[in-house]
């Protein structure tokens, strides 16, 4: 070996030895820089809480200064903050739960997560692609990185990483929902439409996808279909929404207000268990006064259980609360048309359907009322903007064909009938016992006596005995009438 090239290995591996000294004191001081700290007690303003929720907040806060290493203690505190929209807070102990387990994607999701409500696109980003990463199995965090993509205009990233998100689980309503809203983006809006049907058909009650697809709708001049899934939409909202995300759903599973009995008391409703509901719903009252939901829901729970004086102190909480919730108007409407009070039923149906024309089951019950009250006409013509908003609307249907019996066309009246026929239940006897009656007066008996032939088996099959006597009845006289030269 020369001098000179003893002189040049003699420098590399000085510069070599410099750069690893330098990369073992960088990586020195990142072991040393200390964690964010935890928010001190006295700088959270619980005043601002309910007293609940207040109590929770302040043993979370006592367990993570206790355990200040503990990833988990640390981490429960920032989802609470998180839970009641305190997302700076959840920030700061997301960032140490992050450091004090590196290797979670946990933690970093829900980093991401409240940075991307923060407004810190790119941090989010890159904290979500990490944790996607870490945890590629995980489509939810796909659909919440494609948000991000999608809102900081990115859309052909953020189409990629929904296709990827719905491969991996076409049965995710948010991610077929996202997709939609790319293709429309983009303005293809037949795959879009196609889109966010798939996310309502694999979530009946999912009210943003009822909405894009109304939206979607207008957009192509469908106006009937924009119509219904508008109402649709509004009928959705009063029902939990999507649960596909556990991580968030851990989140939310800390909520101590009164969402939480408002969910039991919704599941307990649909059971058939009123007074257990209605138990839940007034929880969810005391813990929260403010839950619009709860009100209207005891509306009708108590005009159910015939207690008119606490539905119509309900109604007046509702109203004064948010004067544009139309199932407020509804459910006392229909307290009020069961006690008689048509006059004032009329006032609060009139007021729905004003809020929101195509409230198909409002304009159903107002036709009701004015067709009991001798307005023929009138009732017709709600019962047709009833089906206007949702052409398969039972009800209308039955009502517009029954009332068509007496005034005309006969043709049509059959045509409505007919199309009830549709739907199987308790209800189908009465449809085909109205069909059995239109026919006989449009002439034809031999097709009125097979429909209150077919009136008679249901009633029968479902011990409806009154109806099946009655039934029974017409039978004889029209098989004797169509004996008959």
């Amino acid at each position: 070996m020369t001098k000179v090239q003893a002189h040049t290995m003699a420098m590399r591996l000085k510069a070599l030895l410099a750069c690893s000294l330098a990369c073992l004191n960088a990586s020195a001081r990142s072991l040393q820089e200390p964690l964010p700290g935890l928010i001190p007690f006295e700088q959270i303003n619980l005043e601002k809480f309910e007293p609940a929720v207040g109590e929770q907040i302040r043993l979370a806060h006592h367990e993570a200064r206790h355990n200040p290493r503990n990833a988990e203690a640390v981490g429960k505190l920032g989802m609470i903050f998180q839970v009641y929209g305190k997302y700076e807070l959840a920030e700061i102990c997301y960032r140490r739960a992050v450091g004090l387990a590196p290797g979670s994607s946990r933690w970093l999701y829900y980093l991401g997560n409240v940075e991307g409500w923060l407004g810190k696109h790119r941090d989010a980003v890159s904290h979500l692609q990490e944790a996607f990463k870490r945890d590629a199995g995980y489509a939810p965090a796909g659909v919440r990185l494609a948000e991000l993509l999608f809102e900081s205009g990115q859309i052909e990233a953020s189409a990629k990483v929904y296709e990827e998100a719905v491969r991996q689980n076409p049965k995710l309503a948010s991610a077929h929902l996202g997709l939609g809203r790319v293709r429309a983006a983009r303005s293809e809006w037949e795959a879009a439409i196609e889109a966010f049907r798939q996310s309502c058909e694999l979530f009946e009650n999912y009210a943003a996808a009822h909405y894009a697809l109304a939206m979607a709708y207008r957009r192509t001049g469908n106006a009937t279909k924009a119509s219904e899934h508008l109402e649709r939409h509004q009928r959705a909202r009063q029902y939990p929404q999507p649960s596909e995300d556990p991580l968030l759903d851990a989140v939310k599973s800390l909520y101590a207000g009164g969402l939480s009995h408002v969910a039991k008391a919704s599941s307990l409703a649909q059971e058939g268990k009123l007074a257990e509901a209605v138990a839940a719903f007034e929880s969810a009252l005391k813990v929260n006064p403010r839950l619009v939901i709860a009100h209207v829901n005891l509306i009708a729970m108590y005009g159910h259980m015939g207690m008119p004086d606490k539905a119509e102190k309900q109604f007046r909480a509702a109203v004064a609360l948010d004067p544009g919730w139309i199932e407020a108007y509804y459910n006392w409407g229909l307290l009020l048309y069961r006690q008689k009070r048509t006059g004032e039923a009329a006032e609060a149906l009139r007021k729905a359907v004003q809020l929101n024309p195509s409230y198909a089951d409002a304009h159903a019950q107002l036709g009701l009322l004015l067709e009991e009250t001798g307005r023929v006409e009138q009732a017709q013509r709600h019962y047709r903007l009833a089906l206007e908003g949702n052409p398969s609307h039972r009800q209308a249907l039955y009502l517009l064909g029954r009332s068509l019996m007496g005034s005309g066309p006969m043709e049509e009246a059959i045509h409505h009938l007919l199309e009830t026929l549709k739907v199987e239940d308790s209800k189908t006897p009465l449809c085909l016992q109205a069909l059995g009656i239109a026919y006989e007066r449009a002439g034809n008996r031999e097709r009125a006596l097979y429909y209150t032939r077919e009136a008679w088996r249901r009633a029968t099959s479902l011990k409806m005995r009154e109806l099946v006597t009655q039934l029974q009845k017409e039978i004889d006289r029209l098989a004797g009438e169509v004996r008959s030269p």
